[in-house]
């Protein structure tokens, strides 16, 4: 008798600890994926905070930290350092004449033409605003980024984008490339000064070219 009763004691306790066993790994099996779902979430979220949703490219904010982060290494390393700025011609007449729709198409297409033809880790490309972009270019020297420059002009207008009101009949870009020696005393907004009036005088010479400050 007294074992008997002990036993019907064991089988109850038994069965409720497994069924709260079995409570407990389904709880934390559920809160383990709602926490890594929230983990996802919040981390596309940073993404998007980053990133220009048209292009894909970083934003200005996030071009900010990169200038600031890679211009105080540049100085600290003393190696030189360039920027190219980036400009589709004739962009306001493209969107006139074929409608927001197609601009933005434009704008994408261009925007994987320099993601893809920067291939160093350390490089970066963001979205400047409308038709302009800025790209970062760590230990490159004049001609380097000349170069990288005169591969990403060939690629936009390699793409074929038709545009009637170009002289070119295509969409194409006009670039400005600026560098920083070691030895020089200014600052980054100096460096973007010096790639926008580079730009100015691609521009001037007839767009769809690359000039150097």
């Amino acid at each position: 008798d007294i074992y008997a009763a002990w036993r019907r004691r064991a089988l109850t306790i038994g069965t409720l600890m497994l069924g709260f066993g079995f409570g407990f790994v389904v709880l934390s099996s559920v809160l383990g994926a709602q926490l890594r779902r929230r983990m996802r979430a919040e981390s596309e979220l940073q993404l998007l905070a980053r990133t220009d949703d048209l292009t894909g490219l970083h934003n200005r904010r996030t071009l900010g930290e990169i200038l600031d982060s890679e211009w105080r290494r540049a100085r600290r390393t003393r190696t030189v350092f360039s920027l190219l700025f980036v400009d589709i011609d004739r962009f306001k007449a493209y969107n006139d004449a074929y409608g927001h729709l197609a601009g933005d198409n434009a704008l994408a297409a261009v925007a994987r033409c320099i993601g893809e033809t920067i291939r160093r880790p350390a490089d970066s490309a963001a979205r400047y605003g409308g038709e302009e972009f800025i790209v970062v270019l760590p230990d490159t020297a004049a001609a380097g980024a000349s170069l990288i420059a005169e591969k990403i002009r060939s690629a936009i207008s390699e793409l074929g984008i038709e545009h009637a009101n170009s002289e070119y009949g295509r969409i194409t870009a006009s670039i400005g490339a600026a560098s920083w020696q070691p030895e020089e005393n200014s600052d980054v907004t100096a460096m973007i000064k010096a790639a926008d009036e580079a730009l100015y005088i691609a521009k001037t010479m007839g767009r769809n070219r690359v000039a150097s400050s």
